[in-house]
């Protein structure tokens, strides 16, 4: 990859003129791509030269570290806050100028509509000048309209580039600080730590920002308001604004109880994801014991308690919601009966000055100013994580020589095995990109890169940490002989390994245990002195398979220079007998399907589909009518004011004639109606922000269900179509969207929505004219909505895909750092984490300016409506009194910027719904067979273990190779029989035939019942298997042993007794009830298998399947196993899938499969006497030492079994004999 990427396309923005950059025209070109085609990475613009992450990161560096020097001399703790106010005060304040002018400009227009609203109170057809200057006013009201309109998305794009330079420095800085991070220090913090610092932390940046500006105008906005109001209304403005005040603490009470109840809600949640993640990943297993109801009671279980507390948090939030929307008109209602009770007269112009003024401060106070607190303190926190990090330790930058002590040494490392075959293989050769962490390549091909990579330095030490461990045997020694003996004989060489046929080559071998030297010599000194290599190592099985030796700080002691290193890890899975690299799953390569991403609109189904899940549509449609009749009683308490005031200047006017006494209206008709009016809009609107939230959450409740459902019933092939981190994403994020952001957003845009009918709906009503510029202003809105959206979907997805390359490349930094200071490689990764920052900074920078494109527009189409309703009203003065014109003007005000709110909320439902649409999805699987049929087998069944494979025929999936094919066999009661053959030649898919995890075609007898005629679970439960990777679950031991509480504690105990565990399930906390951690990973691989066996042993099956269980296991474990198999299982069938053949070398019968096909099928015995068999053939290969002694079990077992007179061999050498190989093989592997 380049290291900065070229000017692709120069930024427009550099050659824009001023009328360009108001109105943000230079992106047209962009919007016409985008309507044309789908926008990709190529199509936009390169950052501007003074946002590039380099230069920005550079800048405040410098400043940080002038900082630091400061400190240092007045010996201070250092400020990070002092060194971001330095590098960026001068441009920040002059933003501060545009918020002074927009907040005046919000404030003076109340003033102008009180002066239009009183020339319709005194209105005189004969008075000319009054008329002309009403429409001095409407003009000076228009041009504030269009200042807002224009200067508050230019402020916005401002304020929010501001803060994008701001997290973009720091982002360099921190991936500065972690690539020089001393090892100390690497202690104190983790790389889940530092990516939050990067992910969550530099984000409150972008949001501080834009409010911070609104510390020092909120307040001083509400001064003003007040003043005017005081002039307009009097003392009565006080009782408005205490209610305002009293918000304020109610509000903030609120957050503090959300906040609590949302870190509670994230417990259950990380349970219940985590618990989804163990099911997605052992989904295999699950179905092979049929444990799925088990662990759909769990899950359901968790999510029970998770939607109970994100019920209680929606309620809250819909209080919020409901206060927020019913606050002005509370304020209004306090006001107002404040002034007539203090026997004020009410006029149209006092009344609509006051609504307007106070929707102007209602904003800033009750939203923006708490906002600004809310996110500065967050700021603060973030900074001090922030300059916490860049506190720590750093490595000394500086080249130290190591002292040459003149000797030479060899050591063995075999790395590169067929490299250039591999090469061959991949499709670019050695320009294929490989995936994050080299996740395309099989676990040996990484290590032989890795490898590669050192013999590529040529340095004069290699340290190589068992990099032979990965690849299989002959692989293994082709890297030994050719890349570590020859290449690097001439260097000193200290190789890691346990792999102990490597030692001969070596000229010292040094031997550790618990990180310290046992013993330290020459390989002929150990033979003379008779150590035996293999008791070391047996030895310390347990403590290495507890605590892996910590062996690399080791290496870094000089003094060890001259001596190669062995250390004990034998927990690594690479004692495999010559097997193939990776694991035999032998699946078909089944091909990932490309996750389907809607494009486009989200069908109207799937909104019928989501309200339907939360609730009967009865109920849906009173919530439709609650919805109205919110909006209803919310207008009509303005309407009844005005009414009121008009009611009030008819009398007055009356009276003139005959002396100025003005009559008082009857007070408590007016004030009780306004009274009930206000009380309405306050219930009706609490009550349907409860009843849309109680809908919409309990939908994501049934959605959840159903896709959970469906997942558990899915056939195996889907989980091996989908890849597991696609399926958990349902689970987790689309999930987490249902219950948290979409039910609150499709509120916020009903209530918007509602408002902004609302709005037009009284101003048509006032002047019916109004209907006629309407209709064109409304297509060019739908039009412009449509147009927006295409680019800005793109956009958006842009954004996101770009922003993944940052943290990948920070998280394997961090992992790689040894790596990339050993190659001295700082340089160059921080100039790729630049160029990716520099990609999203594109992608973002269009985010926010195609935003403020189409908002510009859509203040634009509201500017219209408020002047064409300005001099409408105007020009029709003869017909209108001064309460309509009120309602009318004031309302078309508050469109400003609730329309743009509404129509953004708009594009967030429908963005939000992609996720409904996606579980919906999930809902409806295909499934496999059901788990129970009317037909259930007899409880006894099977109790004589018979099975008969009748010309059965297997694929994974309809469209798939056959992978077993015409095969035929029997197999006896009681019967032992090894299943061998080569990587893919069916044998676990025999298996997975024989559990149907997919249909087979043919049939299979188990005691003469079909096996396809039952259901599911009756035939997985009466067959146990100990699977290949042993799996354990998170929750207790008991459940992990016994999920359906169907065993007695005693049976339990006996069952681990039997495995040898019941001593370390002792020792824990809880015994059996103690909690595992994750997936069980405080268990070594060997005790896990373990439990797989107490679980067989439970069972009490008459049907035993064992899937090569000791591929991974050390030899004492290995012993056990095989030991306790013989003893518990012998009166069972047992099928065994074998890699190492002296497992199965004393089976009955022998099962030589070749792709798919049955070739060979009788005794051991009987099949070595064969020398053109398969069989014999495969243990020929062994060597000839292995072979012998095979070839002689075989022969003692045969007789022993057929001719039980002849050489009545003693029943102990028949045990040796058969727990001999194992431990042989072990070492005829390793030597």
């Amino acid at each position: 990859m380049l290291p900065v990427y070229q000017e692709v396309k120069p930024n427009p923005l550099q050659g824009a003129n001023l009328c360009s950059r108001v109105f943000f025209w230079w992106l047209n070109p962009l919007f016409k791509i985008g309507h044309k085609r789908r926008l990709e990475e190529d199509d936009m613009y390169s950052v501007l030269p003074e946002d590039r992450s380099q230069h920005l990161g550079e800048e405040l560096q410098g400043f940080w570290d002038k900082e630091v020097l400061r400190a240092e001399n007045d010996a201070q703790k250092p400020s990070l806050t002092r060194a971001i106010i330095k590098c960026y005060w001068k441009s920040y304040l002059v933003l501060g100028i545009f918020t002074l002018i927009e907040e005046s400009a919000k404030v003076i227009q109340p003033i102008f509509l009180g002066k239009i609203i009183n020339y319709f109170e005194n209105y005189d057809p004969m008075d000319s000048v009054a008329l002309n200057t009403a429409y001095a006013y409407a003009t000076v009201l228009t041009v504030c309209t269009l200042i807002l309109a224009i200067l508050h998305h230019l402020y916005f794009y401002h304020v929010q580039c501001a803060g994008m330079r701001l997290r973009i420095a720091m982002c360099h800085m921190i991936y500065r600080k972690a690539l020089r991070l001393s090892n100390m220090a690497m202690g104190k913090t983790t790389t889940g730590q530092i990516v939050n610092l990067l992910s969550n932390d530099v984000n409150k940046f972008d949001q501080v920002t834009v409010f911070l500006h609104f510390l020092w105008a909120g307040p001083l906005q509400a001064i003003a308001v007040t003043a005017l109001l005081w002039m307009e209304i009097g003392i009565s403005c006080l009782a408005g604004m205490a209610v305002l005040i009293i918000l304020l603490p109610f509000q903030s009470c609120f957050g503090k109880l959300f906040s609590s109840l949302r870190s509670k809600t994230a417990t259950f949640t990380d349970a219940r994801i985590r618990t989804m993640n163990e099911v997605i990943t052992g989904i295999r297993i699950i179905k092979m014991y049929a444990w799925e109801k088990s662990f759909s009671d769990l899950v359901t279980n968790l999510r029970k308690k998770e939607i109970s507390k994100i019920l209680r948090s929606s309620y809250l939030r819909g209080m919020n919601l409901a206060s927020f929307f019913s606050a002005s008109k509370i304020i209004v209602f306090v006001t107002f009966t404040t002034y007539v009770l203090l026997g004020n007269v009410i006029t149209a112009s006092r009344v609509f000055v006051a609504v307007t003024l106070y929707g102007a401060v209602r904003l800033t106070v009750t939203l923006f100013f708490p906002a600004a607190i809310e996110k500065v303190s967050e700021a603060i926190i973030s900074i001090r994580r922030i300059q916490n990090f860049l506190l720590l330790d750093e490595i000394l930058q500086r080249n130290r020589q190591p002292p040459s002590d003149g000797k030479k040494m060899v050591h063995v490392q075999d790395f590169t095995a067929f490299w250039d075959k591999d090469l061959q293989l991949l499709e670019d050769g050695d320009l294929t990109v490989i995936g994050d962490r080299g996740t395309t390549l099989s676990g040996g091909q990484k290590a032989r890169v890795n490898l590669a990579r050192a013999v590529y330095q040529d340095a004069d030490i290699y340290l190589l940490d068992d990099p032979l461990s990965a690849v299989d045997a002959e692989v293994s020694r082709h890297l030994f002989e050719l890349c570590i003996c020859q290449t690097l004989h001439e260097k000193i060489t200290i190789l890691v390994t346990h792999q102990l046929q490597y030692l001969k080559a070596a000229s010292q071998i040094l031997i550790l245990k618990d990180g310290k030297m046992v013993q330290k010599g020459t390989y002929t000194e150990f033979l003379k002195s008779g150590i035996d290599f293999g008791s070391l190592l047996k030895k310390d099985n347990e403590e290495s398979e507890q605590l892996p030796v910590p062996e690399t700080p080791t290496l870094r002691n000089r003094t060890f220079s001259e001596s190669s290193v062995w250390s004990q890890q034998s927990s690594r899975p690479s004692l495999k007998d010559g097997a193939v690299e990776t694991q035999d799953t032998e699946n078909v390569p089944v091909t990932l399907s490309d996750e389907n991403r809607s494009e486009g609109k989200v069908g109207f189904q799937a909104y019928k589909n989501y309200f339907r899940a939360g609730a009967h549509w009865i109920v849906i449609i009173f919530l439709i009518l609650l919805n109205t009749a919110a909006q209803v009683a919310y207008v009509l308490q303005d309407w009844w004011l005005s009414y009121w005031a008009n009611q009030q200047s008819t009398l007055n006017v009356t009276v003139n004639g005959g002396g100025n006494v003005t009559k008082k209206l009857d007070l408590n008709w007016y004030l009780g109606i306004y009274s009930g009016l206000t009380v309405a809009t306050v219930l009706f609107g609490i009550a349907r922000s409860l009843l849309v939230f109680y809908v919409l959450v309990n939908s994501s409740q049934t959605l959840h269900n159903k896709m959970f459902e469906s997942i558990l019933k899915a056939p195996v092939l889907f989980f091996d179509r989908n890849p597991i981190g696609r399926i958990l994403n349902r689970f987790s994020k689309d999930i987490g969207h249902l219950d948290d952001l979409l039910p609150l957003t499709v509120l916020d845009f009903i209530q918007t929505l509602l408002q902004v009918v609302g709005v037009v709906s009284v101003a048509v009503a006032v002047i019916p004219w109004i209907a006629i510029p309407l209709v064109p202003l409304g297509i060019v809105f739908i039009f412009l909505r449509r147009y927006f959206l295409e680019t800005s979907r793109d956009v958006k997805r842009l954004e996101s895909t770009t922003r993944s390359p940052v943290f990948s490349h920070l998280s394997s930094s961090l992992q790689g750092l040894w790596t990339i200071r050993a190659y001295k490689a700082e340089e160059r990764c921080q100039e790729l984490f630049d160029a990716h920052q520099d990609l999203h900074s594109e992608a973002w920078f269009l985010f926010l300016t195609t935003s403020r494109w189409f908002a510009v527009r859509l203040d634009a189409i509201c500017a219209m409506f408020v002047i064409v309703v300005a001099f409408g009203s105007l020009i029709l003065a003869k017909t209108l009194d001064a309460g309509q014109v009120g309602l009318a003007l004031s309302y078309a005000l508050t469109l400003m910027g609730m329309f743009q709110w509404c129509v953004r909320q708009s594009a967030e439902v429908e963005n939000m719904m992609i996720s409904v649409e996606r579980v919906i999805e999930y809902t409806d699987l295909e499934k496999e067979a059901p788990w129970e049929y009317q037909k259930r087998p007899p409880p006894t069944w099977p109790h004589e273990g018979v099975i008969i494979f009748d010309n059965v025929n297997f694929m994974y999936s309809l469209d798939g190779p056959l992978v077993l094919k015409h095969l035929t066999a029997l197999i006896k009661s009681r019967e032992k029989v090894g299943i061998v053959g080569r990587t893919g030649a069916g044998k676990s898919s025999l298996i997975s035939a024989l559990f149907r995890l997919s249909e087979p075609e043919g049939k299979i007898w188990i005691d003469k019942i079909l096996t396809t005629e039952i259901g599911l679970h009756d035939l997985r439960k009466k067959m146990s298997i100990i699977p290949q990777e042993p799996v354990l679950f998170t929750g207790t031991m008991r459940k992990n042993l016994d999920p359906f509480n169907e065993h007695t504690d005693e049976e339990l105990w006996n069952a681990l007794q039997e495995v040898q565990l019941k001593e370390t399930i002792e020792d824990l906390p809880g015994k059996m009830d103690t909690e595992l951690a994750e997936s069980g990973s405080n268990f070594s691989v060997g005790q896990r298998q373990l439990v797989c066996l107490a679980r067989a042993i439970l069972r009490k099956n008459q049907i035993l399947i064992i899937d090569e269980a000791t591929a991974n296991v050390d030899p004492r474990t290995d012993e056990l196993i095989q030991k306790k198999i013989r003893e518990k299982f012998a009166h069972c069938t047992v099928l065994t899938i074998a890699h190492r053949l002296n497992t199965i070398i004393d089976s009955d019968r022998i099962m030589v499969l070749d792709s798919g096909r049955l070739k060979e099928y009788d005794e051991p015995y009987v099949l070595l006497q064969n020398k053109e068999s398969l069989f014999y053939k495969m243990v020929q290969q062994l060597g000839k030492a292995e072979a012998a002694a095979l070839t002689e079990t075989a022969k003692q077992v045969y007789f022993k079994r057929n001719y039980p007179h002849i050489g009545h061999t003693d029943h102990m050498v028949t045990n040796t004999s058969n727990g001999q190989p194992s431990t042989l093989t072990i070492f005829e592997t390793a030597l």
